[in-house]
């Protein structure tokens, strides 16, 4: 493009991205309303529906801050030839960390003992003991960039053994240091520690339902850095409840923000982020840049784009 193009950034990023932005762009801040006049957008959390993609006249590109594309109206997009960019991968460092922090906590029920502590309670044997990763079975549903990450965390730092599944990846692109599990099923059924590394798409969504969680084993362990919209909420909440599940942790919910009355939130066995799984400096600026230099490209060449289509398997994320 000869002119330079009008950008609006609808959330907060990097400072380095902003700035490589601002060298080639009019940049529409996020306190100006949306929809808007821009040629491009740039977003991380908030959705992009149908009806504000109709109404943004000049639009030629959608660029999202991350990895899933469940949030942004694709289908209008591609309606309208307007590209949707992403980032899969750019910030799987920090979410395997958030992940396997979350594991950590619960194998010690470190929330718990600490409330405890600082009140002054006795606590006793039972609930002092934990676990060891390396003494559970892990299971990783998703073997993307960040299920990678995690599995690589979990077989080098803590000797852990790992199973996973997959559908999405061919046989001889496995990674031959995690085991293969055949179906969902068949992972929940082995798997004492569940991490969940899959995207929403119409078959992830709600596969882990009630009859789910009751094939895992007794006493299980779920974390899920995922999408909110995998798990079944109430059904977890009563897994947890009944002891099915012995401890559960998520990053991300099926309503964001989550509701304070959300039912997982009575279970002192349950820990909660706001979706800050990116959220660390060095993810913050890689997918800032990243996704500033894709939508900078497409704008001033018109080449195809790097991510334009919501992936149709489970290796998104």
């Amino acid at each position: 493009m000869t002119a330079r193009p009008t950008i609006h950034l609808l959330e907060h990023i990097h400072p380095d991205a902003r700035a490589l932005l601002a060298q080639e762009a009019e940049v529409l801040s996020e306190d100006v309303p949306f929809p808007s006049a821009c040629d491009a957008v740039i977003v991380r959390a908030r959705r992009i529906a149908a009806e504000d993609i109709a109404a943004c006249p000049n639009l030629k590109v959608i660029g999202k801050h991350g990895a899933g594309l469940d949030a942004i109206g694709t289908d209008a997009a591609a309606q309208r030839g307007i590209a949707v960019l992403s980032t899969p991968g750019a910030n799987a460092e920090s979410v395997a960390d958030l992940a396997v922090g979350f594991a950590l906590a619960l194998l010690r029920n470190i929330h718990a003992i600490s409330l405890a502590t600082k009140a002054g309670g006795r606590l006793s044997a039972d609930q002092t003991q934990g676990y060891e990763l390396s003494e559970l079975r892990i299971g990783i549903f998703g073997i993307g960039a960040t299920g990678r990450a995690t599995a690589r965390r979990l077989i080098d730092g803590f000797g852990a053994k790992v199973h996973a599944f997959d559908p999405g990846i061919p046989e001889d692109s496995w990674p031959p240091e995690i085991a293969r599990a055949a179906t969902l099923p068949d992972l929940l059924e082995r798997t004492q520690m569940l991490f969940l590394h899959a995207p929403l798409l119409p078959s992830t969504r709600g596969c882990i339902d009630a009859a789910a969680l009751r094939s895992m084993p007794r006493g299980a362990f779920l974390v899920n850095c995922a999408r909110g919209g995998i798990v079944d909420e109430a059904a977890l909440a009563e897994a947890l409840a009944s002891g099915q599940i012995a401890g559960a942790a998520s990053d991300v919910f099926a309503q964001e923000p989550p509701s304070p009355d959300n039912p997982l939130f009575a279970s002192l066995g349950f820990l909660a982020t706001p979706h800050i799984g990116g959220a660390t400096t060095g993810a913050l600026r890689r997918v800032g840049l990243s996704i500033v230099r894709q939508v900078l490209d497409r704008l001033r060449s018109g080449g195809t784009p790097a991510h334009p289509i919501q992936p149709k398997t489970i290796e998104e994320i």
